[in-house]
């Protein structure tokens, strides 16, 4: 199989010849500037001074093609790009303001959010504020060629990556996290309004992006972090109400739009909403962040395997990937790919993207561990 039919055959719930791997498909699952930088010296590989950016605020990149051919990636990228009519605003504290408004500025590794800029909105404000331009032409200038280039010249899986913000985290972040969850209580029709605001936006941006690349495309990510360490944010009766049905507007618009699989993140704790997910039409999970709250693989694979693939959860990265030692991040790789591939249904990556503290031995481990036992020939 190449890479491309492996990668269906795995998203289709049969077993192909070999796990998938990734590494860079989205800018969920790669790895910071620095790590990277530090894993091309271990491994001998020309350094990359500037590498392509996938994210500015995670400080994520998206990996050169002689590391994706290192490690065997089946996955390319075609990313949306920024509009010719908004440049980020950029300030003296090495803060910047971004296509919402939101400002951010650089802390150690990441960018915080020090502005939010409907923190005192009504919803008659909602009309008045600075909301992106989907449409937009800078946004795919060129992005259809990209598209059926890598289609045709590539044997890869290709992925479209927007990961605009999602109805909940998009709210929570242009209104702030407390004062959004005291919203869906007190003043739900202001969270409604800027619900269907970031919804309507979101399916925009799709429209735009898919309507370019969704001929070559075989996986659609899309984002909404709805969970913490715990569990979610909010109840699932309360996440049924506002949060379910402005992701199924997202998700009922990709699938019309295009036959590629819904890939959906979702940080935290998020087992109790798995089957909400899965009957909006969630067709991949990630991460399966193994540290938070009932986020085990064994019985997630077993419980809904067969009706949701599952990309992520190859080694924890907050607290197995940092600290264990090399002989515990083998065996515990060996674990995941015993618990995950049968049946297909898996792509491999860790829980979240690699970051910066993280030694290119350790990181080096996870993945010749997997190109070592990703087979399928052999396995019971």
């Amino acid at each position: 199989m190449n890479s491309r039919e492996r990668v269906l055959t795995a998203l289709s719930h049969h077993e192909p010849d070999k796990v998938p791997i990734d590494l860079g498909g989205t800018i969920v699952t790669t790895i910071t500037r620095v790590a990277y930088q530090n894993l091309l010296r271990y491994l001998g590989l020309p350094p990359d001074d500037q590498p392509v950016i996938s994210h500015r605020q995670m400080d994520t990149v998206y990996p050169r093609a002689d590391l994706a051919r290192h490690y065997q990636v089946d996955f390319r990228t075609v990313a949306m790009k920024g509009p010719w009519c908004f440049e980020p605003r950029e300030m003296p504290d090495d803060s910047f303001y971004d296509e919402f408004n939101i400002r951010w500025k650089k802390a150690s590794y990441y960018y915080d959010v020090v502005e939010r800029p409907l923190a005192d909105s009504t919803v008659a404000d909602l009309a008045r504020a600075v909301w992106p331009d989907p449409y937009d032409a800078g946004r795919v200038a060129g992005l259809r060629e990209e598209a059926q280039a890598l289609y045709e010249n590539t044997d890869a899986a290709i992925v479209a990556d927007i990961m605009c913000l999602g109805p909940f985290e998009g709210a929570c972040v242009l209104r702030g996290y407390e004062q959004f969850l005291i919203d869906l209580y007190w003043d739900p029709c202001f969270a409604e309004a800027l619900l269907d605001k970031i919804t309507e936006t979101d399916i925009a941006l799709w429209d735009v992006f898919l309507t370019a690349v969704g001929d070559y495309v075989q996986v659609v990510a899309q984002g909404d972090d709805v969970g913490m360490q715990t569990g979610p944010y909010i109840s699932p009766d309360m996440y049924r109400k506002f949060i379910k049905p402005r992701q199924r507007r997202i998700f009922d618009f990709i699938h019309s739009k295009t036959r590629a699989r819904v890939f959906y993140h979702s940080c935290g704790s998020v087992y109790d909403l798995i089957p909400d997910f899965i009957e909006i039409g969630v067709d991949i999970l990630n991460p399966i962040q193994r540290s938070a709250k009932k986020m085990d693989i064994a019985v997630m694979k077993r419980n809904f395997g067969r009706d949701l693939c599952f990309w992520g959860g190859a080694i924890d990265v907050q607290q197995v990937l940092p600290f264990a030692s090399l002989t515990e991040i083998e065996d515990e790789i060996k674990r995941t790919l015993d618990t995950m591939a049968p049946g297909g249904g898996y792509v491999f990556v860790p829980a979240h993207n690699i970051q910066a503290d993280v030694s290119p031995e350790r990181i080096d481990k996870v993945y010749a561990t997997a190109l070592m036992h990703r087979d399928y020939k052999g396995r019971d």
